[in-house]
């Protein structure tokens, strides 16, 4: 609980900066895995490691998308700040 209200807050905290807004959601997103993860092996549940698992692959991919997204916008405007 103490990760998710500090990402939280670094999310509100660094609103002018994309990059750091990207790292809180990823880092968001590892502390949900991990206690499904937990709770599946308290459980002996497999389907929450394989809904971890499908997590984890989103997270991935989202996160190669948004660093895609940030470098051409770097490339196109020479600068990455979220307020436009």
């Amino acid at each position: 609980m103490l990760a998710m209200i500090t990402t939280l807050l670094t999310f509100y905290v660094s609103q002018n900066n994309i990059i750091t807004l990207l790292i809180a959601i990823e880092i968001l997103l590892l502390t949900v895995t991990v206690k499904i993860i937990y709770i599946g092996g308290i459980y002996n549940d497999i389907e929450g490691t394989i809904y971890a698992l499908f997590i984890i692959i989103l997270a991935g991919a989202e996160s190669a998308i948004g660093l895609s997204l940030l470098v051409s916008y770097y490339r196109l405007r020479g600068k990455v700040t979220s307020i436009l």
